[in-house]
């Protein structure tokens, strides 16, 4: 069962790959959590697919998510938090939750306003708002709640987040055509580019965007075991940048994917831009404050979109560092309901087999409200009724 021990989601991308190889860890095989692959599943349902390094012929898939399994073992599901919490504690404090003009992220708000905006326009929007705040100042004054209600009604956060979701040109439930992916590769391009840091340990990590039976979905890895470093975790494929051989940072997650997960068709080959397979569609750019907070390592996700329909595939997980691979349509990712928040923490997702959170929840939380939610054809709340 998916909540017998569930480990949840990688935060580090500091891995040294010496250390992730010995097999003598202070986790004993008891603790690995079982798997939440089953071999039949309802036909609405075959598009979540969960690939083992020795698994048999025959397709397995996840069926429960975490709240789903949870159900049956709420305790697990209690522990895993109290974990969370201890670890989040530790490694620092994300930033109190802040929501913006145009964007949550203070930096890409202001950034935003400026690149976009005429000093004429910003003046009168700065005097608008100082005229609604002395209104609502004086409504409060008169005890009249209801009338102040109503008049800041378009001032809240979920008001702000719909008014936000402007072009939306992805439908979720269908395959992703050339406009999708094109779609997405603008966003991807039109992210305010932040200042690089000289970093002496880089990483990059893949979002490897794939289709199941034509259903959109995110490919995951859950770490092995023995691994020292985060043993049995969920996260993105990807590792440390090789100064000798990587050109790129899409060459490390491409290089790096490869020796993890066996069975794909697919190259890339920055130089001769013989690329097979794979159409890197680009950087994910987010708040490098948080990410070192979170993993003290300089990682670069990169949005790659796979050819191939997983849905007859077998992969095969390479058993020295995967214990298991799987995917989640991208439609749960936009489901509210599936996400949990806590002050100090990064997000944590439970809308799959496994709980996502660190580093991964952080950067697909990122990936669906900044990238997919903008472009949605449709609201999460509306995929939580229609799922």
């Amino acid at each position: 069962r998916a909540s017998s021990w569930i480990r949840s989601t990688k935060t580090g991308g500091s891995d040294d790959d010496v250390e992730d190889n010995e097999k003598n860890s202070e986790f004993t095989m008891k603790e690995v959590q079982s798997s939440a692959a089953v071999p039949r599943i309802d036909q609405a349902r075959t598009h979540q697919r969960v690939w083992y390094p020795n698994s048999a012929i025959e397709p397995l898939y996840w069926k429960d998510d975490v709240v789903e399994s949870s159900h049956r073992n709420p305790h697990s599901l209690v522990s895993l938090l109290e974990r969370i919490e201890k670890q989040e504690v530790e490694g620092g404090r994300m930033r109190a939750k802040q929501y913006g003009v145009l964007h949550e992220d203070p930096a890409v708000d202001m950034r935003l306003l400026i690149e976009n905006y005429t000093v004429n326009s910003l003046a009168s929007a700065l005097r608008d708002r100082e005229e609604m705040l002395q209104i609502a100042s004086q409504l409060a004054a008169e005890n009249d709640f209801e009338t102040l209600k109503e008049f800041l009604r378009d001032c809240h956060p979920d008001v702000v987040l719909e008014r936000r979701m402007r072009l939306r040109r992805l439908d979720l439930e269908k395959p992703l055509d050339f406009v999708s992916l094109e779609t997405i590769r603008k966003a991807l391009m039109r992210m305010p580019r932040r200042v690089s840091i000289a970093h002496s340990k880089r990483a990059g990590v893949v979002i490897p965007l794939v289709h199941v039976d034509g259903v959109p979905s995110v490919l995951l890895e859950k770490r092995a075991a023995h691994l020292r470093a985060h043993p049995d975790e969920v996260c993105l494929p990807g590792g440390m940048v090789c100064q000798i051989s990587d050109r790129t940072i899409a060459q490390t997650c491409l290089r790096e994917m490869k020796e993890e997960i066996g069975g794909f068709d697919f190259d890339y080959h920055h130089e001769t831009a013989g690329t097979h397979g794979v159409s890197v569609l680009g950087i994910l750019r987010c708040n490098w404050g948080e990410v070192h907070h979170l993993v003290g390592v300089a990682v670069t996700p990169v949005v790659c979109f796979f050819q191939q329909d997983l849905a007859e595939i077998d992969l095969k997980p390479n058993p020295d560092e995967v214990a298991e691979v799987f995917t989640i349509p991208l439609y749960r990712l936009l489901d509210k309901q599936q996400w949990i928040y806590k002050d100090d923490h990064a997000p944590i997702f439970v809308g799959g087999p496994y709980v996502i959170w660190g580093l991964t929840g952080y950067i697909l939380e990122r990936f669906w409200k900044d990238i997919l939610l903008p472009f949605n054809s449709k609201s999460g709340d509306e995929f939580h009724h229609h799922h």
